[in-house]
């Protein structure tokens, strides 16, 4: 062991101070608020750009659909292409991937040219979304990462905070070709995603050493075996389902809300609401979920997604008449709490369920969920509204939650012991 690894290991051991502390997070919170700027830009923004070239609410849905779909594909192999590329170049790619295309949709002038670059941005969003929440669970240990996936949540969330319900007035007032410049944010982050990468990598080092400095009989293994990820997907099937449905919710806001609020200033404080009481539920609910445990907060955000989704839809509806700007603003800003609870609760159980040694299962699993229901929201919901109406796409998404919150609460109750 060297004396620089010896160092490090002995600080590993020590009691750490506020997550945003640690070595290599500062640089990797950076990186992910660049990156995801890009992303929280292009979200409500490449479907306008589709509804300007003249697509309908499916092919505007379609947008977000193959940027997820392209993001999931990448999601399954990312942990094996940092085995070999390494943690540096996987993030400053994923940073290029995510920003040069939204630069080259300023100059896009039919749908399928759109689509073809949401789905390189899809391939920039899968490597950065598992190698952040990869991330996390390699520089902390599990007693400590609900207070570190809460600051990781924040980052995700500040640039969104302020990107995802102003880039429609910017798209509006300024023009799609600004809106799209902004969202080229991601390239900014590449610096940060070089010094971040290489913190990660020292980190991984130093934690093996630590392990062998406190007597363990082998450094842990950098990647699972097949029997033991097969196994660990077996178990994480209750915290993926609940994550799903609710980021089906989350999708379907995020595309949507411009066009089924007609008013620009209400789409803007819906939007920021709803952001923002994510950013906020995902950093509030690190301590209590490290306390108490994860799983109780599960059913609770369930049933907190399905009331305001089902406020939402009787906005919507019109049938409040004047209370309906009320129950769209509540609706989002339970949604968005609901939204953040869940992305962090059921990563943090995730990673329990799938066990230490397949952290990479987990967090890839874990992502793939998020965004195939962020995907399976717009995509479902547009086909839904095109064909119907958008109250009753809401009512869906509405008993979604309750049926999977009454499938999960049978089930715990069938397995706890007696």
């Amino acid at each position: 062991m060297s004396a620089q690894d010896q160092g490090d290991a002995v600080r590993i051991a020590k009691p750490a101070g506020p997550p945003w502390r640690e070595p290599g997070m500062p640089a990797l919170l950076a990186m992910t608020t660049f990156a995801f700027a890009g992303f929280a830009v292009m979200l409500p923004v490449a479907p306008m750009h589709m509804v300007a070239l003249g697509g309908d609410e499916l092919l505007a849905g379609l947008v977000n659909a193959v940027l997820m779909a392209a993001t999931i594909l990448t999601q399954l192999v990312v942990e094996r292409m940092r085995s070999w590329m390494g943690w540096r170049v996987s993030l400053a790619l994923a940073c290029l991937l995510l920003g040069l295309p939204a630069l080259g949709e300023i100059f896009a002038t039919t749908p399928g040219q759109v689509l073809a670059l949401a789905a390189v941005r899809g391939i920039g969003f899968g490597i950065v979304t598992v190698s952040g929440s990869s991330a996390v669970g390699a520089l902390f240990p599990p007693e400590r990462r609900g207070r570190a996936i809460g600051a990781y949540g924040l980052a995700v969330a500040g640039a969104q905070l302020v990107l995802t319900p102003i880039s429609p007035w910017i798209a509006d007032q300024a023009g799609l070709p600004v809106a799209l410049a902004v969202a080229a944010l991601p390239l900014l982050g590449i610096p940060f995603a070089l010094a971040a990468g290489a913190s990660i990598a020292k980190h991984a080092r130093a934690a093996a050493a630590a392990a062998i400095a406190n007597g363990a009989a082998a450094a842990p293994v950098a990647h699972e075996s097949p029997r033991e990820a097969r196994h660990a997907l077996t178990r994480l099937w209750p915290p993926i389902l609940a994550l799903t449905a609710v980021t089906c919710a989350g999708g379907a806001i995020t595309t949507f809300t411009p066009q089924f609020v007609p008013d620009a200033v209400l789409t803007v404080v819906a939007l920021f609401l709803y952001t923002a009481a994510a950013a906020f539920a995902r950093w509030a609910v690190g301590g209590p979920a490290d306390r108490v445990g994860a799983e109780r907060f599960v059913l609770p955000g369930l049933a907190i997604a399905a009331l305001g989704l089902g406020a939402i839809a009787t906005g919507i509806s019109g049938l409040v008449g004047s209370a309906s700007p009320i129950l769209l603003i509540g609706g989002a800003i339970l949604v968005g709490t609901a939204f953040g609870t869940m992305q962090n609760v059921t990563l943090v159980r995730a990673f329990e369920v799938a066990g230490e040694h397949a952290k990479g299962v987990a967090s890839t699993a874990w992502n793939v969920a998020f965004d195939a229901g962020t995907g399976i929201g717009a995509l479902a919901i547009g086909a839904l509204a095109a064909g119907t109406s958008f109250t009753l796409s809401f009512v869906a998404l509405t008993l979604l939650c309750l049926v999977v919150a009454a499938v999960l609460a049978v089930v715990r109750r069938a397995t706890r012991p007696a």
